[in-house]
């Protein structure tokens, strides 16, 4: 069950359809709301993260947290219960201090590019959660919500990441959701048939309704993903997070790092 939610925000809080969709998903599931604002120094371009740094008197700094802190306040409703944590130092120091404050929670939320100001620290507090929070992470695009899961496509390849994706799946669909398991083709000696049978059987037995769909590869493996997902309607798209290392990823591309940097419906992911 989902009875606590983070959402990882930057100050100064934009995005009031994001934080919107937060209090919903937390509403639907009566959960409790955590969001962890995160104040970056002051810098010389966002452009330039993680370097650029300005320095700052500790008294504008904490001015600065409490006003990021009172931007937030602004987009919640005045009887809202929501906790409010902030986290403030260089933009290059942030992602580790979001792992080192490790705040429990069964899922965290972050929005899309258009809430924030400064890209790397968005990806890089993404990638930092993913890796070392044993959480799953809930991305959602511009404009869009998830009160409740319907319908939802879970890419398959064999691993320990697919497996916890399957299983963080299995605890936020609804009851008797569609589910299309989707393994992609690497090769013609590549059979993912056999490999989605006992998926689809044991997605069977938590009472969903299950297909199981060995595509193609013709290019990019998030493409077709993403493709599939949106032509079938799908509220979400569930994949296991950098089953590759992360340097594997970050220099030959990957999954996880272009669904991470542009994702067109909500998706879900896990490590």
């Amino acid at each position: 069950m989902i009875k606590t939610i983070l959402a990882i925000v930057e100050g100064p809080v934009r995005g009031g359809s994001f934080i919107d969709a937060v209090l919903g998903l937390a509403d639907q599931r009566q959960a409790h709301m955590i969001f962890d604002v995160l104040t970056a120094a002051p810098m010389l371009s966002p452009n330039l993260a993680p370097f650029g740094t300005v320095y700052t008197l500790s008294s504008e700094l904490r001015q600065l947290v409490r006003d990021h802190a009172s931007s937030l306040r602004a987009l919640l409703p005045p009887d809202s219960q929501a906790e409010i944590v902030s986290q403030c130092d260089d933009v290059g120091w942030i992602p580790g201090d979001v792992r080192a404050s490790a705040p429990l929670a069964d899922l965290v939320m972050i929005g899309p590019h258009e809430t924030w100001s400064i890209d790397w620290l968005r990806r890089r507090t993404i990638e930092t959660v993913l890796m070392a929070s044993g959480t799953p992470l809930l991305l959602l695009p511009p404009g869009r919500s998830i009160r409740n899961v319907g319908h939802a496509v879970l890419g398959w390849k064999p691993g320990a990441t697919a497996m916890r994706a399957l299983q963080n799946l299995v605890r936020l669909a609804a009851p008797g959701a569609r589910i299309d398991v989707v393994a992609i083709k690497h090769g013609l000696a590549d059979q993912p048939e056999t490999a989605l049978e006992p998926v689809v059987a044991l997605l069977h037995r938590h009472g969903f309704g299950v297909e199981g769909h060995a595509l193609d590869r013709s290019g990019k493996a998030q493409d077709r993903l993403t493709s599939f997902a949106l032509d079938r309607g799908a509220d979400l798209l569930v994949v296991g997070g950098f089953a590759h290392s992360r340097m594997r990823e970050i220099l030959l591309g990957g999954v996880t790092r272009s669904l991470i940097d542009d994702p067109r419906l909500p998706v879900l992911m896990a490590h």
